[in-house]
């Protein structure tokens, strides 16, 4: 099996431990993605390190308000999962409403978490109980919304604020220039 494809046997472990929690399996391009309730997002995790798989690859949503056939709650976050030493991937997904969406984090279980989840906040809304640090990674505090939702108006206008921390590169370069003609290292 190529490492890009997910090992069916991780779906079957899931079913295993969790029985009606893994509510389903979905198949994409050759791919198997675990879909668990949204309670069970942490345990499923968990249980998968256990089996080896060691590395978060990514932890990403989509919106799929509108996507023709979808069924579920419109909210999809999902993570992909490699183990080191199975070369093996697997993918688990979790989908959740628009409103109150909330999932365990798991910053806990790996470092990286913090970044993917702060972004996947940032985003789309998606609130990770328990995150040390649960604030907007890519855009600034005061932004209203998470633009990659589909409800997010594409001609919504932002709050206005006024420049933080702003360097005055100039003053910075004459003083670096002034130094070092005192040291001597000047150009001229």
């Amino acid at each position: 099996m190529s490492p890009a494809n997910s090992s069916p046997a991780f779906a079957e472990e899931l079913r295993a431990a969790l029985g009606p929690r893994l509510l389903r399996v979905e198949s994409w391009q050759g791919r198997e993605a675990a879909v668990v309730e949204p309670e069970a997002w942490l345990e499923a995790v968990r249980l998968l390190k256990s089996r080896g798989y060691d590395f978060l690859m990514d932890l990403s949503a989509a919106d799929y308000s509108g996507f023709p056939g979808h069924q579920a709650p419109p909210l999809g976050v999902s993570l992909q999962l490699f183990g080191s030493g199975t070369r093996r991937r697997a993918w688990l997904k979790a989908y959740l409403p628009l409103e109150g969406a909330r999932l365990a984090t798991l910053s806990d279980e790996f470092a990286c978490a913090n970044w993917y989840e702060r972004e996947c906040w940032d985003m789309f809304g998606v609130e990770f109980v328990g995150h040390p640090h649960l604030k907007r990674l890519l855009l600034y505090e005061e932004f209203q919304g998470h633009p990659l939702r589909k409800d997010y108006p594409i001609l919504k206008s932002q709050p206005l604020i006024p420049m933080r921390n702003a360097v005055d590169y100039e003053s910075v370069a004459a003083a670096r220039r002034a130094a070092a003609d005192e040291d001597g290292l000047g150009r001229g």
